[in-house]
């Protein structure tokens, strides 16, 4: 099976709702499958001119503003289909004079209007029972729900676990599969490091994930401690706040979200960082050439996090990425242009060491088309 990253899976949902082509997504828990297309679809309504509506997250008022006016909305609509009957999907009959006719729900009333325009997304598709999932036949095969024709507009894709992943999951029938392109999504430390960068991680959760890149995705196949997902690590980062990286309280946090196995090993990354005098690295930059591996990845996250504290760091900050090897310089400048990509712009354009040095170096890789804007 191909298999897809985040920024391909990104580009792939592009691709696939340019072409209309279906897309079936698995993979393990809690690594994206359907938090990216929340990130990807947003860009496409606003390339069409439509106002993006999350069907779920709507009031009923809104939703019958958006049935009315179909040509003004771009519907994301995600339907899962473990947690449904067959009336859910085809509605409830009634009878009109002497035929029998069905009552859909609302958000079908959107998608079978000619003007409609978004994703119908069958999250836990295989987690349906299989009554449910021959029910939804029709939707992915004929493109037709409650004797209603799908606009030709929308795209339809649908995600779920692995049968590795013990989440009591059911086999899709091959023809099912077969209206498909068909992927597995795994995680990846460099795309992850990006979106977590822009989503205010914590920056010493991310560069402990640099360090130790089996963090970033971590079972135990015992079951006896908590699994490590990215959507785990984003909890953790929630948890922390504005907690003291180094106490006691954080580790009991980190633990509470991401598992004992991790917060232990954190806690070795943060007896690095504690340890760490930035009074004498910035009076002394070129101390950090003799940091061993470990203590370097924490001056990293150490950097990034006084940049998003104080954006008036930047200057000292940048002599000490100057003494950096190249590959711990770009990750620093990365971690920081990603937290705060305008102060990051501002700082860089007035900073001389920045644009004499770093930039005639690393400017490829760090000064992106969102950093140019």
């Amino acid at each position: 099976m191909v298999i897809l990253n985040p920024r391909t899976y990104d580009e792939t949902l592009e691709l696939c709702y340019k072409t209309k082509d279906g897309l079936l997504v698995l993979g393990p828990p809690g690594i994206g499958k359907s938090a990216i297309p929340l990130q990807v679809f947003p860009r496409i309504a606003k390339k069409n001119n439509r106002e993006f509506v999350v069907w779920d997250k709507v009031s009923r008022d809104k939703k019958l503003e958006v049935i009315a006016h179909p040509e003004k909305y771009f519907v994301y609509c995600d339907q899962r289909l473990s947690q449904m009957d067959t009336t859910d999907l085809r509605g409830i009959p009634k009878m009109d004079g002497e035929m029998l006719e069905s009552m859909p729900p609302m958000w079908i009333l959107y998608f079978t209007q000619e003007e409609a325009d978004g994703l119908i997304f069958f999250d836990e598709i295989n987690l349906a029972t299989p009554i449910v999932v021959g029910s939804a036949y029709q939707i992915i095969h004929d493109r037709s729900i409650a004797d209603r024709k799908i606009s030709d507009n929308i795209l339809m894709i649908a995600a779920g676990n692995r049968a590795e992943d013990k989440a009591f999951t059911f086999d899709l029938p091959l023809p099912l599969r077969d209206r498909f392109c068909e992927a597995e999504l795994l995680p990846d430390v460099k795309s992850w490091t990006t979106w977590a960068s822009e989503a205010k991680i914590n920056p010493h959760i991310i560069s402990f994930v640099n360090w130790k890149e089996e963090y970033l995705y971590r079972v135990d196949e015992l079951g006896k401690d908590k699994s490590v997902t990215p959507r785990g690590l984003q909890r953790a980062s929630r948890l922390l706040g504005d907690m003291e990286i180094t106490s006691a309280k954080a580790r009991f946090y980190i633990a509470l979200a991401v598992g004992d196995a991790f917060a232990t090993e954190f806690q070795a990354y943060i007896r690095y960082f504690a340890e760490l005098d930035w009074e004498i690295i910035f009076n002394n930059p070129s101390s950090v050439r003799s940091f061993n591996v470990s203590k370097r990845f924490a001056v990293s996250g150490g950097l990034a996090e006084l940049f998003t504290k104080d954006k008036n760091n930047f200057e000292r900050i940048c002599r000490v990425i100057e003494e950096f090897s190249d590959d711990f310089a770009i990750r620093t400048l990365i971690l920081m242009r990603d937290s705060s990509k305008t102060s990051f712009k501002r700082r860089a354009e007035t900073s001389n060491i920045f644009v004499n040095k770093l930039a005639p170096k690393f400017g490829k890789y760090i000064i992106n088309k969102d950093t140019k804007k």
